[in-house]
């Protein structure tokens, strides 16, 4: 839990106590970095970082339900015929290496 005092947030908690949505508007309202929030806690960036991306709170990181959907869509795709699947291959490889970020 925090509390608004001027333009500076206190925190009142331990970072393990930290709730996805405290740690959410650190990084995306108040755009603070890993390292920022490592210092004001007295963790390590990759002690930040780790619990963001186990928090599904990295840029361009699916989300729970389009996560479900990307699964859901690849079993549909083994039921194809092999010239389906060669083109959903051949769109694969289309996007394969561009960065969405």
């Amino acid at each position: 839990m925090y509390i608004e005092k001027g333009s500076q947030s206190m925190f009142q908690t331990d970072f393990q106590l930290l709730s996805r949505e405290q740690l959410r508007h650190l990084v995306a309202d108040l755009g603070k970095s890993d390292a920022e929030i490592a210092q004001m806690f007295g963790v390590s960036s990759n002690t930040v970082h780790n619990r963001r991306r186990q928090m599904n709170l990295l840029a361009g990181q699916m989300t729970s339900e389009e996560l479900a959907e990307a699964v859901q869509l690849a079993e549909q795709v083994k039921r194809l015929p092999r010239e389906a699947i060669a083109e959903v291959r051949s769109i694969v490889q289309q996007y394969r290496g561009h960065s969405f970020l």
